[in-house]
């Protein structure tokens, strides 16, 4: 099969993922890790501008031309392969195929996508604030650079006016926007988002249980306009999401078309 040729950003800027090999874990202990984080340090002729680091996958943001992010990943791939094949006493592939990317062609875009991988720890449950998560670049825009460049950092700050207030607040603001990532985040960031859409929902109706919403055709019939807009669930997810029959919403959806 012939691989699609890389589309070139306009900015310089890549939103790079990598993930497991047959979704496993390329990350097993902190000092996997700290491994991976100086390999992408010691990269030569790319500037780190963000990082986020899940168990089976890796979020970066990158500036650099693209045959230089092409030659950077591949040996980061082979060097990171080596040391945790050796630690974990196997052999074969660690990532699967070649690192995935997308384009970040504008400033705004940029601010989007780091406030996107920051998240990505507080969509999965694992923390509760983004600056509670240790293997991020996060905490490096609100304190020092370890291994972010400081280039970058003084660039991105740069659009946020040098605040730090705007910078967290920027990342506490909801964004419906879908970014490159696996198919389990995105269908479990699609969740999220229709659970956030739900709870909105019913405290603006004054609300508190779910349960009293069934009793209100009128209610349900605007929170399933609500989600069908809002959110790319299937019919099946949303009446999974709120525990009433699938024909419910085949209906719904027929009148909304229909209008």
């Amino acid at each position: 099969m012939v691989r699609q040729a890389r589309e070139e950003s306009a900015t310089g800027y890549y939103h790079v993922m990598m993930r497991g090999n047959n979704r496993e874990f390329i990350y097993r202990t902190t000092k996997d890790k700290h491994y991976f984080l100086q390999l992408l340090k010691e990269a030569e002729n790319i500037h780190l501008a963000g990082y986020c680091l899940m168990d089976n996958h890796a979020h970066l943001v990158i500036k650099a031309q693209l045959e230089q992010l092409t030659k950077a990943a591949q040996k980061i791939n082979i060097k990171y392969a080596m040391h945790y094949n050796f630690h974990n006493r196997r052999v074969g592939h660690v990532f699967q195929n070649r690192y995935r990317s997308e384009v970040v062609n504008t400033e705004p875009y940029l601010m989007q996508v780091l406030r996107y991988i920051h998240n990505n720890p507080l969509r999965a449950g694992v923390i509760k604030k983004a600056e509670d998560y240790r293997w991020s670049s996060y905490k490096e825009y609100l304190d020092k650079c370890v291994i972010v460049a400081n280039d970058q950092k003084t660039f991105i700050m740069n659009l946020f006016s040098d605040s730090i207030a705007q910078f967290t607040h920027f990342h506490q603001l909801k964004d419906n926007h879908e970014y490159l990532d696996t198919k389990e985040e995105i269908d479990q960031n699609r969740t999220y988002l229709a659970q956030s859409l739900i709870t909105d929902f019913l405290q603006k109706k004054g609300i508190f249980e779910e349960k009293q919403i069934r009793n209100n055709d009128d209610l349900m019939e605007g929170l399933i306009l609500k989600l069908l807009d809002e959110t790319k669930l299937s019919h099946r997810e949303i009446a999974q999401l709120l525990k009433i029959n699938r024909n419910q919403i085949h209906k719904i959806a027929c009148i909304k078309n229909k209008g």
